[in-house]
Formats: structure tokens, sequence, C-alpha cells
């Protein structure tokens, strides 16, 4: 989940909880606690190691552990009123708070880090959810201009970080349980289906209709009055053992297959007689119909595109980190 949306997380505590540390600290001790394992998206990852450890050891359950007693440690030293066992309680939920509305997410958490490298993610929202995150806005808002009811206010903001994400997940089932027959009265057939979170979830789902090496996406709406004939955009499944070859050659391609859930490619044939392949994992694609009127394909951030020469050996590769093109040489 996006910074903001851990960072009303913690505000609400604040509210919530300032009064029974008697201080307007127990506000800084919430809001960083709620935040604070996205603090390695500033530790000087480079991109390949972004796609390595970010959700990584600072959002594993030994992780959020260890930042506990730290926090506990700090804002002791700060003000007596955080007693180690309540301030510890308080950071600790705060933490996994932040590790719930991650895993919810279809990025993926190492929950288990450093013991295990897997990647845990229910796939009940999207990445960013403007819903939950303008709702809990608002009611963090309302619960600090509220001085009868702003605690239970905020209380209810709290409840929607935990219910928000199962309510999405049963309407998401709900859907995948509708779909094939749908499929079937638009003549649409296909080997695997599978519903997963799009841009606007959970009123826009995202379809992949897998066909042995062809990989078809597209978008349905929850609310039935928004059916339409699906347009479905088709792309074609990455070759893993090309992956594997040049992730021999340079561990960024290695690494990326690692990181990817439904990697995809697309060959390009340049003038020289080399050839561009462009990787693309689909579960950043977004086909609803906002992202199809106001982004491009070239906008799908972690991109990974390889340039190879006439004899097919690898020359260079483009990455898109953040929206951000860089480009990488090869030298032999």
């Amino acid at each position: 989940m996006d910074p903001v949306t851990h960072i009303v997380s913690g505000a609400l505590a604040g509210r919530l909880l300032h009064t029974r540390f008697g201080t307007r600290l127990a506000y800084a001790l919430c809001i960083l606690a709620a935040w604070l394992p996205d603090i390695d998206n500033f530790v000087g990852l480079n991109p390949e190691q972004y796609l390595l450890h970010h959700r990584g050891i600072t959002h594993s359950l030994l992780g959020i552990a260890v930042q506990a007693l730290a926090l506990t440690g700090l804002f002791w030293m700060l003000h007596k009123a955080f007693t180690p066992v309540k301030t510890f309680v308080v950071a600790l939920s705060l933490l996994a708070l932040h590790l719930w509305l991650d895993v919810v997410t279809t990025y993926g958490t190492q929950l288990m880090a450093p013991f295990s490298k897997v990647r845990y993610d229910w796939g009940a929202l999207f990445i960013i959810d403007p819903i939950l995150t303008l709702t809990a806005l608002g009611l963090l808002v309302w619960s600090l201009r509220s001085k009868e009811y702003g605690r239970r206010i905020a209380t209810l903001g709290l409840a929607l970080m935990l219910v928000y994400p199962v309510a999405a997940h049963s309407i998401r089932t709900v859907v995948w349980e509708s779909l094939p027959k749908i499929l079937a009265e638009q003549g649409i057939r296909s080997e695997s289906i599978t519903v997963s979170t799009d841009f606007l979830s959970p009123i826009f789902w995202k379809i992949i209709l897998e066909d042995g090496t062809r990989l078809r996406i597209g978008s349905i709406s929850a609310i039935p009055t928004l059916h339409t004939n699906l347009d479905l955009a088709e792309f074609t499944r990455a070759d893993p053992e090309l992956l594997a070859r040049l992730g021999r050659e340079i561990s960024f391609f290695q690494t990326w297959a690692w990181f990817a859930k439904w990697p995809t490619m697309k060959e390009t044939p340049r003038q020289d007689g080399g050839r561009d392949i462009e990787f693309l994992d689909t579960r950043f694609y977004s086909h609803s119909p906002l992202a199809r009127r106001f982004l491009s394909r070239d906008q799908v951030p972690f991109t990974l595109t390889a340039r190879l020469e006439p004899d097919g050996t690898l020359d260079g590769f483009l990455y898109n980190h953040h929206g951000q093109i860089i480009a990488y040489a090869v030298t032999n």
C-alpha cells in the first residue's frame, strides 16, 4: 500500500491513543510505527536491489519485532510516559497493520525474510487504492475536528483498514465465480481464468486468461450495469529459457524473473538487424477504462527490455524504475 495510507493509519491510531499516553508525542510514535517498514525506500537500493529487498526484511515478522523494540527504546528515552510494555504493544500492532495493508495487495511481501524469499500476496487490493485512502483520510479529518466523537471516528477508521480488504476479497470471489458464465455468453474460451486487482478495485477487476504461451488481459466491473463486451489485450508469455539465459549473463534478468508474477514478452526488430525484447509483468498492467484512456503500455512500471545484437548477443538493456527509464550497457 502507498505511504499516505500507512501514515493515515498511524495518525488515526494517534488520535485514538494519545490520551492513553498523556502526551501528543504518541502521534509521532503511531505514525512512525505505521510507516517505518517503508524505510527500505530510502536506504540507497539500486533498481535490482529494490526488486530483491523492497518489502523484504523490514516487512518481515522478524523485522517488525526488531523495529518495535527500537521504537520502544527511542520513545522511552524521549518521554517516560512511554512505558516499555505498552509502547512495544502499540508499535508492534501498527507495524503489523503495515504488513497487513501490504500483504492484501498484489505486490508481494517477504513475511519470512531473511529465512525465505517467498513473496506473499492476498490480491484483494491494488497497490494504490484511492477509495480506501481517501475514505480513511476523510475519517481522520473528521476525527480531529470532532471533540465529542473523535476517538470513536478514529476507531472506525482503523476498523476500515481491517475490514475493507476482506470486503474487497469477497467481491473478487463473487466476480470470479460469475466470470465463466460471462465468458461463455461472449464466446470466449480459456484454459485458465484468474481474477486479480486492477486500478479502482473493487469496482474494476483484472481478468487474466492463460492459454499455452498466450495470455489475455481484460477488465470487468463488479457493478453488473457496467458490464460490457470484454475487450482483451493479448500478450505472449515470457520464454523462461530466454530469461534464464539472459539471467546467466546479467543477474538483473534472473532477479526480474523471480519478481514477476505474470511475465510476458514482446519482440521488436531494429533497423540494425538486432531486436528489442520487452519483458513486462502484467500484474502491473491495467486494462480498466480509466487506465486505457490515460495510461500507455510504455508507462507500466518494472518493465525490462533486452537489446540484442543480430547474433543474439546481449548489448544492453532498459529498465522502467518508477517511471524513470534507466539504460544499462553490457561490457564484455
